[in-house]
């Protein structure tokens, strides 16, 4: 009986196997399609559902700062939006057929986010629809939508499972990590044209330089490395929460000649940790960015506060430092590479004219910009104007942009307004803005009450959780916004520190103590 229902089974196997792989090869053998390379990646993912069952949750957190786009879907998204649609709709369904699955609760961020969520999709409705051109739609604009949306599921696919303790730090190594992906868009002319093809995995950064070649192209002296600058950043990150202020500079530790550590948890030894910190530092100034030194320097303010350093002798040992630095770097600042001078200019430094200009150049015209926009935001306080780009009046900005040499208009069409209270009270008016900043205030509620009671093996993590929070809130509203870019970034790291910490955390219940009762004797005085 057994031998039948083993030859069975063979056939079935075989049955289905074998048309699949005659199928499978025809695609391969024709010139490949969209429709052809989703049923290839679809087949080739199969083997990999039990993984994804497992290590969904890992493999979101890994994923949220991924430069990484999955290319047989229509409109090629980001590869933690996929993830986090799955990762939630795994996260339910394992919920339903386990009832011991607990999900994590926090009603006080949750509810905002829902707020937004509802606002997002009604502004939509009222201005246009969403507009998936990937999908026949006649409006551009649809992306904006999935961000946004993205990032809100995201949150909630987080907080779907917590991160067992001994785990928490993985998980926040690969959050930070794998940001570093970014990189790989900088490579353009490092490469041999026939490995262009990783670039439709690694969104480019630069589709000039690829056109220009590989190795041969002319090397620019004022060259800005955008995407090595935010990946350098993404490493910084997690040095600070790995090690904090504190471990950073603690050169008394045990030096080691073996730089780094991988069991339990990625860590760096002495001297290196404090060598590739600094080196990290100078690479994240090369892309010309000012708000990335601007954040780098808040953080590691506020994080050298929340760990107490301002009472230890810490603080007058970096004070001589720096005093020692700027006396050595000051002279020779106009000497430095022109990214840094170009990141650092919001210093009184002397530096190259041609930086100082082009600095100044770019906030002025965004003040330009800033002034013509603000006209309007009473026009959508109602009603915000939504995403949706109409592709006539893009086509008409860009011929007149193609005549002249101010970008402000085309600018202004497509929502990219390098402002960030302007990002959110345009496309959403001042429902979006409450609901916002409903969110942020309740985010940093959670992410305080986790550092203040968080466990101690995670001090420095969510010490740097929240003090990275507080620079982006200050660079969001004062320096440099983009609702649509920094939500996911927000709904990241409250996601993390929750999903991490097992919730909210709160002050250890304090056990009442028991009154002592002394045992009465006949004859004795009781005192």
């Amino acid at each position: 009986m057994s031998n039948a229902l083993t030859i069975i089974r063979a056939l079935i196997i075989y049955g289905l196997c074998l048309p699949l792989a005659i199928f499978l090869g025809y695609l391969l053998a024709i010139p490949m399609d969209i429709t052809s390379l989703t049923i290839v990646a679809l087949v080739v993912a199969l083997p990999l559902i039990p993984v994804l069952l497992r290590w969904h949750h890992l493999v979101l957190v890994a994923s949220w700062n991924m430069s990484v786009v999955v290319i047989f879907l229509p409109g090629r998204p980001y590869l933690w939006i996929v993830m986090a649609a799955g990762s939630l709709l795994l996260s339910i369904m394992q919920r339903i057929l386990n009832q011991d699955i607990k999900f994590l609760k926090v009603p006080t961020v949750s509810r905002p986010l829902i707020f937004l969520a509802l606002v997002i999709l009604i502004t939509a409705q009222l201005t246009g629809g969403m507009g998936f051109r990937a999908f026949g739609g006649e409006a551009f604009g649809s992306k904006r939508y999935i961000f946004l949306l993205g990032a809100i599921v995201g949150y909630f696919a987080l907080i779907c499972r917590r991160v067992p303790p001994e785990r928490a730090i993985l998980h926040i190594s690969l959050y930070f990590l794998c940001g570093i992906t970014i990189c790989i868009a900088s490579l353009g002319p490092l490469l041999d044209p026939s490995l262009y093809f990783i670039f439709a995995i690694f969104p480019v950064e630069d589709i000039q330089a690829l056109m220009g070649g590989g190795m041969d192209a002319p090397a620019d002296s004022y060259a800005r490395l955008g995407s090595f600058s935010i990946g350098a950043v993404m490493a910084v990150a997690f040095m600070l929460a790995r090690h904090g202020i504190r471990g950073l500079f603690s050169l008394g530790e045990r030096w080691r000649f073996l730089p780094f550590q991988i069991r339990g948890a990625l860590s760096f030894h002495q001297p290196w940790r404090i060598l590739l910190f600094l080196l990290l530092v100078w690479i994240s100034l090369l892309g010309g960015f000012r708000s990335l030194a601007i954040v780098l320097a808040m953080t590691m303010f506020f994080q050298f506060y929340f760990e107490g350093l301002f009472r230890t002798r810490l603080l007058p040992i970096l004070m001589v430092a720096g005093i020692l630095i700027s006396v050595v770097c000051i002279p020779v600042a106009d000497k430095l590479p022109f990214a840094i001078q170009r990141s650092l200019s919001f210093l009184p430094l002397p530096i190259d004219p041609v930086a100082k200009y082009g600095a100044e150049d770019s906030s002025e015209w965004r003040l330009k910009m800033w002034r013509t926009v603000w006209s309007e935001v009473p026009k959508y306080l109602l009603l915000g104007k939504g995403y949706a780009i109409n592709p006539s009046e893009l086509e008409m900005s860009g011929g007149r942009f193609a005549r002249t040499t101010d970008s402000t208009e085309v600018r202004i069409i497509a929502g990219d307004y390098h402002n960030g209270p302007l990002s959110v009270l345009i496309p959403l008016g001042i429902s979006g803005a409450v609901g916002f900043i409903w969110f942020l205030i309740a985010a940093l509620r959670v992410l305080h009450r986790n550092f203040r009671y968080g466990d101690p093996a995670l001090r420095s993590a969510n010490t740097f959780l929240l003090s990275y929070f507080i620079a982006y809130v200050i660079r969001f509203f004062f320096v440099f916004g983009s609702f649509r870019d920094d939500l996911a970034f927000f709904t990241g790291l409250v996601g993390l520190s929750i999903s991490v910490n097992g919730g909210v955390c709160g002050p250890a219940p304090v056990e009442a103590v028991k009154p002592t009762v002394k045992e009465f004797r006949p004859g004795r005085v009781l005192r």
